[in-house]
This record gives structure tokens, sequence and C-alpha cells, in this order.
């Protein structure tokens, strides 16, 4: 009787130990895919007419060691042209980006990051921008609330000028090295709502490219959220063919999480 009451006394003791320890190994296994598209369309109609869609796709995978990071986004704008009464594309883009990030250190906070963007905005004033950088970054802040990630690098990057139909070929090319400097800023201000900040700044000889977007995300559910946007482009040399420097678009979007 003893034997068994020692038996017992020694399972309850165990029972929260492993049940921890069980809880530990699965915190620390790597978590997959996270998968987040995004959607939006705008129809207007009255004294103006247009249609607005943008779609968006965010994928990251944080490992132990490794992180990635992807992104694809598509911008198209129609609206009616008063004098000809037809409807005309007023806004087209695409942008790509996938960045590789190798974490060291005790704590993971340093990394070596490589990143390759590709950015084809039909009224910008260059067929596509593409670069390529390579530096180091570190995560200032890493608490439940707020993350802050520093990054410096060089790079190289090509201006494409020549107007041409291709995704990929060009006549007419500006090659410069690039000094690559980034911020991101994420604040969970509540289990529902998220606030991030993404600047980007490639420096350059005769083109200086500034990218900056920020969002707030409402969680209505496990899958579905919405999302405000506000995405900032700027270029400080455009072609001189009416091009502005500047560009904005503000959206409100759905947004689907796997």
């Amino acid at each position: 009787m003893r034997k068994q009451c020692l038996v017992l006394a020694c399972a309850l003791a165990a029972g929260p130990a492993l049940s921890y320890a069980q809880e530990a190994e699965k915190a620390a296994e790597p978590r997959g895919w996270d998968i987040e598209l995004e959607g939006s369309y705008l129809l207007k109609s009255g004294n103006t007419r247009s249609q607005n869609a943008a779609a968006a796709a965010n994928l990251t995978h944080d490992g132990r060691l490794w992180r990635h990071t992807g992104k694809l986004e598509a911008v198209n704008e129609m609206s009616r042209n008063d004098d000809t009464r037809e409807d005309e594309r007023t806004a087209e883009r695409y942008y790509g980006s996938y960045k590789l990030d190798r974490k060291f250190g005790d704590l993971g906070r340093n990394y070596i990051f490589n990143i390759v963007t590709y950015d084809k905005d039909n009224f910008s004033g260059y067929h596509y921008q593409a670069s390529y950088a390579i530096g180091l970054g570190r995560r200032f802040l890493d608490t439940e609330t707020h993350t802050l990630d520093l990054e410096a690098g060089p790079g190289y990057r090509v201006d494409c000028l020549d107007p041409s139909d291709s995704y990929t070929s060009c006549q007419d090319t500006e090659e410069s090295l690039i000094g690559r400097f980034a911020a991101k800023y994420e604040w969970k201000i509540s289990e529902t709502a998220t606030f991030k900040e993404d600047f980007t700044t490639e420096v350059g000889d005769e083109n200086t490219v500034v990218r900056a977007e920020t969002s707030l995300t409402s969680k209505i559910n496990d899958h579905f959220s919405l999302r405000l946007s506000h995405l900032l482009k700027r270029n400080s040399k455009v072609p001189d063919d009416g091009s502005h420097r500047s560009d904005q678009e503000t959206r409100v979007s759905v947004v689907y999480t796997f």
C-alpha cells in the first residue's frame, strides 16, 4: 500500500513537469509558413467613373536560423475619359520581393539579409526597376507588443528606361551601386489590432528610391481581417516625360490568413 502511494505521488509530481516540457518542446518547434492574401476593389460612378482593383500576397517563414519573407502586389485602375467617353487605364503596377535572413548570435537578434526586388509601374516613367542588396540587420526591439528591425548594406540596381512590353529585356538602362537602409516596426495594439510600418530607401548616385508602407489591421476572426494601408513611393529622379516623382496609394482591403 505504501509503495502504491509513493508511485501515485511521483506521478502527480511529474505531471506538471511533463506538461511543461511538452509545451516547451511544442513552442521550440519551427513554425510553418504564414500566408496572407489581400484584395480590394473600388467602383466609382456619378461625376467620375473609375474601377480600382488591388491584390497582394505576403509570405513569411521564421525558423530558428533562417527567416524567409516574400511579397507580391498588383494594382490596376480604369477611368472614364470625359472627352472620348472611353475607359482608359490610369494605373498599372506590379511589385515582387524576396528576402532571406540568416540569424546568428545567442539570441538570434543579429542577422545577414539578402533581398531581391522587382517593381514594374507603367506610370512611373520607368519600364521597371530591379535591385539586389546584402547586408546586416538587427532586431532592436523584441517583445510581445513591439518589434523593430533596422538594416543596412550595399546593393545594385537597374533602372530600365526602354518603354517596351517585355518584363525583363531592356535596351536603355541606368545601372548603379546603391546603399540600402531599412526599418520595420510592428506594434500589436491589442489581440485584434496590429500597426505596421515598413520603410526602405535605396540611395544611388543618380536616383534615390524611397518606399514607405503603413498599415493598420483589425482582426475579424481567425482567418479574416480588415486592413487600412498607405503606400508612398518616391524617385528623386524621373525621366523627362512628365512623370511625377512621388506616388501614393491608400487602400481598404479584406485579408485572408492561412
